[in-house]
């Protein structure tokens, strides 16, 4: 295997532990509300992790928590009327974690978005 294969899953275990966060927020919606119930939490978890942040709360969104529904749904007794769309795991960081040091490069916005007149 690969170095990069064994990245891959050394982070997806860490996505199974919940980066070691103490706690976790399911987001779910209504799955009759569709597209608009997930366009929806969207604005609720980016809402949700300004206010940890603006509190010295570390936390981090997790859709991979989605690709795992039926586990989640039976750990945590979310009923089937309910779509599972990510979670938020949120405690106080361990900024000497080297998992806390990584940080993603963002595509330009000219790549993003096309801005019309």
């Amino acid at each position: 295997r690969d170095a990069e294969g064994r990245l891959r899953e050394a982070q997806a275990r860490e996505n199974s532990r919940l980066f070691g966060a103490p706690h976790v927020a399911i987001v779910t919606t209504d799955a009759a509300l569709g597209t608009y119930g997930a366009v929806d939490c969207g604005a609720y978890v980016a809402a949700f992790m300004l206010a940890a942040k603006a509190l010295g709360v570390a936390c981090i969104a997790q859709a991979a928590l989605a690709s795992h529904s039926p586990f989640v749904r039976a750990h945590f007794g979310i009923p089937n009327d309910r779509r599972i769309l990510c979670g938020i795991s949120f405690g106080y960081e361990d900024e000497a974690h080297p998992a806390n040091s990584f940080r993603t490069s963002r595509a330009p916005l000219a790549e993003v978005a096309d801005w019309r007149a």
